[in-house]
């Protein structure tokens, strides 16, 4: 059985973001898959204060599950599909390790570059120093690309 290729895209702060969704949404539209954006709410370091902790966790989450929706909503318009949303809680680079090892659904994980010598903190930490540990391939936008070039990249043929 064949399976439906899903893109996936790692929702943080960055202003770049909005390329990779840009990408992977239309990218997703043209070849009939699906689209995943997952946000990663990094643990608060509060030690002493468990009460203040779990409050700080609750509004992170709270933060990110808003920003999906507000990123999903920008994704159907660009692809006409509603995106899966998934939200964990750890670090970073070991949440999108095990998030791609249980969905073997996805085939890339779209990230995009920012402008200048630093690339990102995603970029350069899963594209360099955790690439190895990825079971998939990564696609890296470039940042300064134009809605007309990306949308030329994510239709050309399958």
């Amino acid at each position: 059985m064949k399976h439906r290729s899903k893109f996936l895209v790692i929702v943080d702060e960055s202003t770049e973001v909005s390329v990779a969704i840009q990408f992977a949404s239309k990218r997703a539209s043209s070849t009939k898959g699906g689209l995943v954006l997952l946000s990663v709410v990094e643990y608060a370091d509060t030690q002493h204060w468990k009460s203040v902790e779990d409050i700080i966790q609750q509004e992170a989450r709270d933060s990110a599950e808003k920003k999906l929706q507000e990123w999903s909503k920008i994704a159907y318009d660009l692809s006409g599909q509603t995106p899966e949303l998934v939200v964990k809680e750890g670090v970073i680079s070991e949440k999108i390790i095990e998030f791609l090892e249980e969905d073997d659904q996805i085939r890339f994980l779209v990230l995009a570059a920012s402008k200048g010598d630093n690339p990102g903190p995603l970029v350069t930490l899963l594209a360099g120093q955790k690439s190895g540990k990825l079971p998939i391939p990564i696609v890296v936008i470039p940042e300064d690309l134009s809605s007309e070039q990306i949308e030329d990249l994510a239709s050309r043929a399958q």
